[in-house]
């Protein structure tokens, strides 16, 4: 009775882990995705810009190339965990 409790509680907590653990594969692909957005967003609302001589940003523009730089620098050390 006793083995049986154990088993049933350990098989009981790793499956609560397995399952409440996002796969390597699935946080690449959500960095992925969310790096896919934000560079669209960027380009639609910045790309105007890049084509001023000599190109500057607006602070909107500024702030969106950070956040989409932080994303790539996410993307890239969870890609390098394999």
């Amino acid at each position: 009775m006793r083995r049986t409790a154990i088993f049933v509680g350990f098989t009981a907590i790793l499956a609560i882990t397995v399952l409440g653990c996002q796969s390597h594969q699935a946080k690449v692909d959500a960095l992925q995705k969310k790096y896919d957005q934000l560079g669209k967003q960027f380009q639609q609302d910045c790309s105007a810009e890049y084509f001023k001589v000599p190109p500057t940003l607006s602070t909107k523009c500024s702030a969106e190339k950070q956040n989409l730089d932080a994303t790539l620098v996410q993307l890239q050390a969870e890609r390098a965990k394999k």
